[in-house]
């Protein structure tokens, strides 16, 4: 019985002293690699590793997310977003993709970020009026303003 006793309690110290050598080399190993730069066609490169691993994964919305815009600053990598479902959706999938670029790029200081842009408006689709409508045209085709004059022709009855 003490015996045995005695081997349990040789069995954590083994096994503490395994974890101090684990934590010693892996310390040692991340001393010699130096960090390499940042670029976006690294990042890029990388990206299309993760999207052909979601695509067999049949992670088509996420996938939709990784085909966003995206720009690199300094350890920071920002996807621009448009509002709506895609913010939601990326609050989700940013500490897997955080954790899957940090481990291949080898670069244990990387954040992934977003930024929502706003779409630009089209004037043309808030054109309500016909005073409105004609402006637009009359900006887009100088002649029309000729045209207008020369039948006088009126937008207002």
């Amino acid at each position: 019985m003490s015996a045995v006793r005695n081997q349990i309690k040789e069995r954590p110290l083994t096994g503490q002293v395994e974890k101090e050598k684990g934590k010693q080399s892996v310390s040692a190993e991340t001393s010699v690699q130096p960090i390499q730069e940042l670029t976006e066609q690294a990042v890029q490169q990388m990206l299309e590793e993760v999207k052909h691993a979601f695509s067999e994964d049949h992670k088509n919305m996420e996938m939709a997310l990784l085909k966003q815009p995206f720009e690199v600053r300094g350890y920071h990598v920002v996807f621009f977003l448009s509002k709506g479902i895609q913010e939601d959706l990326f609050s989700k999938l940013r500490p897997e993709l955080t954790g899957i670029l940090r481990r291949k790029l080898q670069h244990p200081e990387l954040e992934v970020s977003f930024e929502v842009k706003e779409e630009a408006i089209d004037p043309s689709k808030n054109l309500y009026t016909s005073s409105e409508k004609l402006s637009f045209l009359l900006k887009k085709s100088p002649a029309l303003k000729e045209l207008k004059n020369r039948f006088g022709l009126e937008t207002d009855f």
